[in-house]
């Protein structure tokens, strides 16, 4: 009788029903509704269209090196006034000799 006893108490030990019942596995569902994230596609178009095309077309690089830097600079100072002064005092210093 005194090992009747024992027995039944060990069936107490397999109701431990917190191991079965994992609940962690159950909640993995909400791993996959991290879908929503991958959609990544909004943030393409956002610098393939505007950041790379509207900047260079506006075309402020081209018209400021164009017109005043290469033009005006070289074309007016350096070549005209300086040449035209040296032979005409040269010329009216021999005369004057």
């Amino acid at each position: 009788m005194f090992t009747v006893s024992p027995i039944p108490p060990i069936s107490s030990i397999p109701p431990i029903s917190p191991i079965p019942s994992i609940s962690p596995i159950p909640s993995i569902s909400s791993i996959p509704s991290i879908s929503p994230i991958p959609p990544i596609s909004p943030i393409s178009p956002i610098p393939l269209i505007p950041p790379i095309s509207p900047i260079p077309p506006i075309s402020p690089i081209s018209p400021i090196p164009l017109i005043p830097p290469i033009s005006p600079i070289p074309l007016i100072p350096p070549i005209s006034p300086i040449p035209p002064i040296p032979p005409i005092s040269l010329y009216l210093l021999c005369l004057y000799i």
